[in-house]
């Protein structure tokens, strides 16, 4: 009798001890699946952030284009934030033509988002800047186009300062300041063999790197670092339009 008894309170203490040792295998599974989950859903929502903010630089970018497609004297973009900062930053695109040249400022509009990625808008371009590497999101009015023997640059200069950030939506409006053309010289004709661009002043030349690097059969590296150049042409028409920014909050 005593024996059953030992017996019977032993498979008891089993019991108990398998149901606590199932149960906290269980607990801590659904406990590592939630925060792993939570992590999943925290970069989902952060990749979707960043895509939208690239969106609505992209939209900042095609206003401002209408600056220097259909002169319109004064645009304004829409834009949340969503807490990011925005930033113009000093940048300058150096372009030679047939050896003359010219210190064109440019500027370069930057959203810093919270995932550490700057989206970053200069002279029509829009890149992704990130720790993975660069994106050109939409390249600038530059063409390079020696089967027509011409060159066309249309730079866009950015004049004004704007430093902080804001979780509500604001308004940026851009008002065009002044049109230049850099090149030809008035009155002169707008013949020419070689055109070059140097990126090591921009504030971003790694960005501009990569632009250059995917269109290899127009632009060509130079001896000259940082610098890329187009030839095999006859004619070169080079723009500057310059655009005041004013962020009304």
């Amino acid at each position: 009798m005593i024996a059953q008894l030992s017996n019977g309170h032993d498979r008891g203490v089993s019991d108990l001890l398998a149901f606590t040792l199932t149960f906290s295998i269980i607990i801590t599974g659904i406990a590592l699946v939630t925060l792993g989950g939570l992590g999943a859903f925290d970069a989902i929502q952060q990749g979707a952030t960043t895509d939208v903010a690239e969106t609505s630089m992209i939209g900042f970018a095609e206003t401002t284009d209408d600056h220097i497609q259909s002169e319109a004297p004064r645009r304004t973009t829409s834009m949340k934030l969503q807490g990011h900062g925005l930033s113009i930053r000093s940048s300058t695109l150096n372009v030679t033509v047939d050896g003359r040249s010219a210190n064109i400022s440019t500027g370069a509009f930057i959203r810093e988002t919270d995932s550490g990625t700057d989206i970053v808008y200069t002279s029509g371009a829009v890149y992704r800047v990130q720790e993975e590497g660069l994106v050109v999101s939409r390249k600038p009015g530059f063409r390079c186009t020696p089967e027509s023997g011409s060159v066309y640059l249309s730079v866009l200069s950015l004049d004004g300062q704007t430093d902080f950030s804001s979780s509500s939506r604001i308004t940026i409006e851009t008002t065009i300041q002044n049109r230049t053309l850099v090149s030809p010289r008035a009155g002169k004709s707008p013949s020419a063999t070689t055109v070059s661009v140097n990126v090591s002043k921009t504030a971003y030349p790694d960005a501009w790197h990569r632009l250059f690097e995917e269109e290899p059969s127009h632009w060509s590296d130079h001896s000259e670092p940082h610098t890329y150049q187009c030839t095999g042409i006859n004619r070169a028409v080079v723009h500057n339009t310059s655009v005041g920014v004013r962020t009304v909050t």
